[in-house]
């Protein structure tokens, strides 16, 4: 699954991608929420490493400790879930590692782009609130533990007779990748108060998240990472309007659906119409108060770059 998340407010902020949004509607400000927590960041700038720490707020007043983040066009991290795997799975833990290798071989990381590329390494998991934020409770709870049953069987299916499946190291990886998220939005929000051309932000995770529903897991998809990411840019960083782009062979239901009736929120997907899991119809358009904000644009099967670049120039643009 692919996302791009753009987070907009009403003082200057980080985009984590730069796509124009002028159709959003217009919204209400949101509350903040500031905790106070120990922050302790590993940065790799050209080839080396730089390590801050120290207490630090999160949320509108964040600061970032590392002089490197002004000059950086690229912050990204990377969460690859080693534990969590099954040989021969399409789901399985080569796959971020095989991403990594590939950007060394294309020569997009920082040892190769200086200060225009960091890589943010050790940071902090998501919090169980972070994940309530988007999931049950009664889910997030059941999970962990669950966990206990797969460290004795050493791989369970947790979605009923569907394929999402878990080992013991699931719950704990799977909220590291929505730190990951949580990470980037943190620094690129913190980067647009310091300079007017912010950093994009890349958080490549996995477990994967977009068919992830709030009540539960849904196709090989543990939390819904973005949208986690999401709710916390409004929850922490009182940010008033987000945009979350899905490009996929899939529809992303679940995102679809946690922010379906939220008038905040603006969900773009294209998919492949008719393609797993049968959601996504154009006619989906959100619901109540959030009517309007949800875009689904499915496909014909084969629509290639030319279909896509139409898309994205005529349509979402």
């Amino acid at each position: 699954m692919n996302a791009i998340m753009e987070l907009r407010s009403t003082t200057p902020v980080g985009l984590l991608r730069d796509v124009p949004t002028e159709k959003l509607p217009q919204c209400k400000s949101s509350s903040l929420r500031h905790s106070k927590v120990k922050l302790k960041c590993s940065v790799t700038v050209n080839g080396g490493s730089d390590s801050f720490s120290g207490d630090t707020e999160l949320g509108p007043s964040l600061v970032p400790q590392a002089s490197e983040l002004a000059d950086a066009r690229v912050i990204y991290c990377a969460a690859p879930a080693m534990g969590h795997n099954q040989e021969l799975h399409p789901e399985c833990n080569s796959r971020v590692p095989a991403i990594l290798d590939t950007l060394q071989k294309m020569e997009l990381t920082p040892e190769f782009r200086g200060k225009e590329v960091i890589r943010i390494q050790n940071f902090r998991s998501a919090s169980v609130d972070d994940i309530a934020a988007v999931h049950s409770s009664a889910y997030v709870m059941g999970l962990e533990k669950a966990m206990e049953t797969a460290a004795q069987e050493g791989l369970i299916h947790i979605e009923g007779s569907g394929p999402t499946y878990a080992t013991s190291t699931t719950f704990s990886e799977s909220m590291l990748a929505a730190g990951a998220g949580i990470t980037v939005t943190d620094l690129v929000v913190a980067a647009s108060k310091i300079t007017a051309n912010p950093p994009s932000g890349f958080a490549l995770v996995r477990p994967p998240g977009h068919h992830a529903v709030p009540r539960g897991p849904m196709g090989f998809c543990v939390f819904g990472n973005i949208a986690i990411a999401a709710r916390y840019a409004q929850r922490v960083h009182g940010l008033q309007r987000v945009l979350i782009i899905d490009f996929d062979v899939h529809h992303g239901n679940g995102t679809n659906d946690t922010f379906y009736e939220d008038p905040n929120i603006f969900f773009i997907s294209t998919h492949q119409h008719g393609s797993y899991p049968g959601t996504g119809k154009m006619e989906e358009v959100g619901k109540g108060p959030g009517e309007g904000t949800t875009l689904n644009l499915p496909l014909p099967g084969g629509s290639g770059d030319q279909a896509m670049s139409a898309v994205f120039e005529e349509v979402i643009i």
